[in-house]
């Protein structure tokens, strides 16, 4: 690691996260993005409301996350916080063209945001019934939403890998020591504004993991916009080591449980999840915002500029 962490950024080890979270529990970095009345209002509620600032309430919402991979997380939050004990939403009409059921009289609507609009109403499934009592279909996540996860497969992290380079992040898998899992750094030419290295040593599940972790840092703005300004430009803050690899591990385990897939960061999150550890201040915006990015360069949907 260099003595300055905004243009090298390595997958520590937890023996050097812990350290880190040592260091840098006590520094309260400025809120990302103040620009954004949405952002500013959720980091608001995440710092005065004390939401989402203990472990197991940070649980509670990953754990919530599983259950609606089909919702964005920024909307998933949203049910979350009005009604935990949802069970599954979808507006009335899914409701009917899935499922052949029917919102009940009198039923609650929850509202979310609207792609390119204001708000959505959406129905729990236990406000709903089936128009045919002989035809009674409900959503598998709704009768099983904690099933067993799976392995990132080699196509998974070959997609990835690909829209990395079309957002002029290079990835490049070396030979490096067994205990090094890769690292970001951002870098200044034509082709690339940020590198990433994951070790060629490593299994499929591990690189992959490797990976959503260190695009993290990218997406949350650690390192810098880019020429591109595809995530914001958090570099200046003053953000700790700690804070950072805790905003890193918090999108890469989201994204990873909402796509059924294990790559170990519940590990590294254990000790806030189950323990006393404190949580570190951290921009709740910015997390949800990078899962966002991160499943929309997934499943090769990010609208990439020209470059200037």
């Amino acid at each position: 690691m260099t003595p300055d962490d905004k243009d090298f950024i390595p997958n520590l080890s937890p023996a050097e996260r812990e350290r880190a979270q040592v260091l840098g529990d006590s520094t309260r970095p400025r809120m990302a993005g103040m620009n954004d009345e949405r952002e500013r209002a959720l980091d608001q509620l995440v710092r005065e409301a004390l939401a989402y600032r203990s472990g197991p309430e940070l649980k509670a919402l990953f754990e919530f996350q599983r259950k609606f991979p089909h919702m964005a997380a920024f909307n998933v939050m949203l049910l979350h916080i009005q009604n935990p004990g949802i069970q599954y939403a979808l507006r009335a009409q899914d409701w009917r063209d899935r499922y052949a059921r029917k919102v009940k009289p009198a039923a609650r609507p929850y509202v979310v945001l609207r792609t390119m609009g204001p708000v959505d109403l959406v129905f729990d499934l236990s406000d709903t019934e089936p128009i045919d009592p002989q035809f009674d279909r409900v959503p598998d996540l709704a009768t099983n939403p904690f099933a067993a996860k799976g392995e990132a497969s080699t196509k998974m992290l070959h997609d990835l890998v690909t829209c990395c380079g079309k957002a002029a992040i290079q990835v490049e898998q070396r030979d490096l020591a067994t205990s090094m899992a890769g690292a970001v750094r951002r870098v200044e030419d034509r082709m690339r504004d940020f590198h990433i290295v994951l070790n060629s040593k490593h299994n499929v599940a591990t690189r992959f993991g490797t990976l959503t972790h260190e695009l993290a840092h990218v997406l949350c703005g650690h390192l810098g916009p880019g020429p591109l300004k595809l995530w914001p430009d958090r570099a200046r803050l003053g953000l700790t080591i700690a804070v950072k690899e805790f905003e890193a591990e918090m999108v890469a385990h989201l994204f990873t449980i909402r796509r059924g897939v294990d790559i170990g960061s519940a590990d590294y999150l254990a000790d806030y999840f189950e323990g006393d550890k404190s949580v570190p201040v951290f921009s709740l915006e910015t997390v949800l915002k990078a899962d966002h990015k991160l499943e929309e360069m997934a499943a090769g949907r990010i609208r990439i500029p020209k470059r200037p």
